[in-house]
């Protein structure tokens, strides 16, 4: 099962609005934090209200991840988003879904990410609970992500609120925020699982090298290939 640490990855902290709506379409932001040296993020990922004077404060933080997935080749059937957490919050409402920040491949995080997510398309189920003070976070992701994983030498992903940002409501009931915090300087890898390749089923190597482990012949992917040395 390949690991792949990650890349790049930050959170970004959209402008403050007056509603709720206005914050989440906000299309730039007021910082992005570049580099994963800065390590770790209380807020990494929030939803803030507050309902005072001046028509309410609403905004959002997403956080982004990136991968480079160009070295795994073969069909992806299995992949699991591991995240340390920073802080104490235990009580999560998280989403992964598409993104095509950092330039759609690993150029440096920047304000107008904010809005390179695609709600549309989910990479994992809703995320309920965080592990905290630096404790991993197992998050299973999906098949839409696999098959990004398998057709992408960069696997980005953002990770959003579920209730409020990704549903587009206004989850809270009164002032107050939902927030969890990330250690992008702590241990963040995607562990995937490749299927075994195809190809001649009588063949059990070539040259020395497991059927498993070889992706292509000659530029022939593996599984196109019928039979090699006469082995079908």
């Amino acid at each position: 099962m390949p690991t792949l640490s990650l890349n790049k990855g930050g959170s970004i902290v959209g402008l403050e609005q007056t509603t709720q709506a206005a914050a989440r379409d906000s299309t730039t932001a007021t910082s992005a934090i570049t580099s994963i040296n800065t390590g770790e993020h209380l807020t990494a990922v929030q939803y803030f209200k507050s309902t005072g004077r001046g028509g309410g404060t609403f905004r959002y933080t997403r956080s982004f991840l990136q991968f480079d997935a160009s070295l795994i080749t073969g069909t992806v059937t299995a992949a699991t988003l591991n995240v340390e957490s920073h802080g104490n919050s235990s009580t999560a409402d998280l989403i992964v879904i598409a993104s095509d920040a950092f330039g759609g491949a690993s150029s440096d995080l920047v304000n107008g990410d904010f809005d390179n997510v695609d709600f549309s398309t989910t990479y994992s189920s809703e995320i309920t609970t965080w592990n905290t003070f630096g404790s991993n976070n197992a998050i299973t992701l999906n098949a839409a992500a696999r098959s990004a994983i398998s057709s992408n030498n960069s696997f980005i992903c953002a990770i959003v609120d579920h209730d409020s940002d990704f549903q587009d409501t206004d989850s809270l009931s009164g002032d107050g925020s939902q927030t969890v915090g990330i250690d992008f300087a702590g241990t963040i890898t995607l562990v995937v699982t490749v299927a075994a390749a195809s190809g001649p089923s009588g063949l059990a190597s070539f040259n020395g090298v497991a059927k498993a482990n070889i992706a292509s012949v000659s530029g022939v992917a593996i599984a196109s290939i019928a039979s090699i040395n006469t082995v079908s």
